[in-house]
């Protein structure tokens, strides 16, 4: 479970960047930002994807172009100082948009684009209605099926028909807007979070006026609760407006999810399928989200190919995507071939009525997470705060809308009904080892790394920093075990595990031990036609505090540490791992 991913060509540590200060000031950009004013930066970076005519010089970028309203972007990655307050300028000219891609080779063959209003300048900021009492939403195992039955998805394509509904997710995360030369993108990033819930905030509005039911709710897909781990029945529905035939026919019919799914199903049984789901919950809800730079990931940077996905949305978010749609590279009902749609690709996963439940309860993982107590609480860096996007509302009006202003669910009207999570007291206590791996029997890291592919499980001795912390040391700050300049070719499915004083026969499949520490994930990405540099650098950081109090390894100065590659490891390499203390 990733705790914090960095990936860009040359940096070694997260939220850093290179940057020299100019006085010139670029065009200005089409889309709504702020930051500080006149005041440039330039960063030596490779600037990515590029659909159309640019309107921001690619290497420099004013700092006042850094947040904009059409997806909330921080522009730099937070070493470098940010003004104390920021001030929004006018919002973003919608003619932007432009075709969004699939993948280097194929386009979207149809416009991901909203509507443009009269006048964007004269958007207003949206102020919540009146209301009465909340609306509830209700696990979907458990919800009204005769409501979600009224869902038609033949809505005509108008500012609030099903169909532009789904577009908003293919133009925010296929490429169709840019800034600086750098195509949008709301995953990966802090904007994770705040867009979808916005996002599933005016569907749920607008789904209500389209079935005239002002209290209509969307349903959760209760994946983190054994009851909750099937295709939920009433999406399974043939001849329903429910049912998409384009998911992965061998996970209906109760099949049990897979919540760390990258392609490849696990060979176990349906009980420690479960188990290891409750197992990566945990590790993902508190292990390995101690606080928020872990969970909600890092800044959105603009001129860095940059990915600091939180914990959530690395596992189980994208497991559940690729979990639901068909099989990558397999032949589609219309005899296409399969890029994974629906819900297993940004740019059509809206048009699967079960990707707004999955996403209902991505939401409500926010709400527990805070409840879950200590240093959980939402960012308070002004520049998430005051980040903005666009949308409709359910009477075709055009609004602007803040981060701060969707941190509680219950200002914005509605709430979750209560569930039990099993996952809060299932903290995998079970150990694979007994007793202390032999340290002096494995390599040291320096024999292992750089590593040149990871093609199969590999185990490595490592020294800590210090040992016998004290508990105020350990409130303090969180010890980190970080994987240095991870490269691999970002068009294909990459996952491996780590696991803690455990040796290269450890059973992967099997994560509900006490050594698990957590996942790197990595889905396809999109690229421009012609595209030559395909290859990611990141680097991984896991929180193993602890882990090492549960395996009884803190006062030991030397631990070993075990990789398991599960896709895409012949791909990968390594360049180092190191262990560190630092500030959460």
């Amino acid at each position: 479970m990733a705790s914090l991913c960095n990936s860009s060509t040359s940096l070694k540590t997260p939220f850093t960047c290179s940057s020299t200060s100019l006085s010139s000031t670029p065009k200005p950009s089409q889309l709504f930002l702020h930051g500080k004013r006149n005041q440039m930066f330039k960063v030596s970076c490779k600037v990515t994807n590029n659909n159309g005519d640019q309107n921001v010089e690619t290497n420099s970028v004013d700092r006042r172009n850094v947040l904009l309203g059409l997806g909330g972007l921080y522009g730099v990655a937070n070493a470098i100082p940010l003004a104390a307050s920021a001030a929004p300028t006018p919002p973003p000219d919608l003619s932007s948009c432009s075709i969004a891609r699939i993948n280097e080779n194929q386009v979207v063959s149809y416009s991901c684009c909203a509507p443009k209003p009269d006048d964007m300048e004269k958007v207003p900021y949206y102020k919540f209605p009146s209301m009465t009492k909340l609306r509830v939403r209700q696990p979907a195992h458990e919800a009204n099926e005769d409501k979600m039955r009224d869902l038609d998805k033949t809505q005509p394509l108008n500012p609030i028909g099903f169909k532009q509904q789904a577009n908003i997710h293919c133009a925010y995360c296929n490429g169709a807007y840019r800034i600086g030369g750098k195509e949008l993108q709301v995953h990966n990033s802090w904007l994770f979070f705040p867009f979808h819930r916005w996002y599933l905030y005016f569907y749920e509005r607008i789904v209500g006026k389209i079935i005239d039911d002002p209290t209509f709710t969307l349903p959760y897909r209760n994946r983190d609760h054994p009851k909750g781990m099937r295709f939920p029945a009433m999406y399974d529905r043939e001849g329903t407006s429910l049912f998409d035939v384009t998911r992965d026919q061998s996970h209906r019919n109760g099949a049990v999810i897979d919540l760390g799914f990258f392609g490849n199903e696990v060979e176990t049984t349906q009980l420690q399928l479960m188990s290891n789901n409750l197992t990566l919950m945990y590790r993902q809800m508190v292990t390995n989200a101690p606080c928020p730079r872990m969970f909600f990931g890092g800044p959105y940077d603009l001129e860095i190919n940059l990915e600091l996905l939180g914990t959530i949305e690395n596992i189980p978010h994208s497991p559940v995507h690729i979990w639901s749609g068909t099989v990558s590279g397999s032949t589609l009902p219309n005899g296409a071939i399969s890029n994974g749609e629906n819900m297993g690709h940004f740019y059509s996963a809206g048009l699967d009525l079960v990707f707004f439940c999955h996403h209902s309860n991505v939401d409500r993982m926010w709400s527990k997470w805070k409840a879950t107590g200590g240093k959980r609480t939402d960012i308070t860096h002004k520049d998430w705060l005051n980040s903005e996007f666009f949308f409709y509302d359910e009477n075709e009006n055009p609004y602007r809308v803040k981060v701060r202003d969707c941190l509680d669910t219950k200002k914005m009207g509605y709430a979750y009904k209560p569930m039990a999570t099993p996952w809060r007291n299932f903290k995998p206590l079970t150990k694979a080892s007994a007793g202390k791996v032999n340290t002096s029997s494995i390599p040291p890291v320096s024999q292992v790394f750089p590593l040149a592919k990871l093609d199969k499980a590999i185990s490595f001795s490592i020294n800590r920093p210090t040992s016998s912390r004290t508990q105020q040391e350990k409130n303090a700050q969180e010890e980190m075990l970080t994987f240095n300049s991870i490269r691999y070719d970002n068009r294909g499915y990459i996952r491996f595990d780590v696991f803690l004083n455990v040796d290269n026969n450890v059973n992967a499949n099997e994560l509900d031990k006490a050594e698990f520490a957590g996942s790197y994930t990595s889905l396809p990405h999109v690229h421009r036609a012609g595209e030559t540099n395909h290859i990611a650098t990141v680097d991984f950081q896991l929180a193993i505090t602890e882990l090492l109090e549960d395996i009884g390894l803190e006062d030991e100065e030397t631990i070993a540490v075990t990789l398991v590659p599960k896709r895409g490891g012949e791909g990968i390499s390594i360049e180092s791992a190191t262990i560190s203390l630092a500030d959460c």
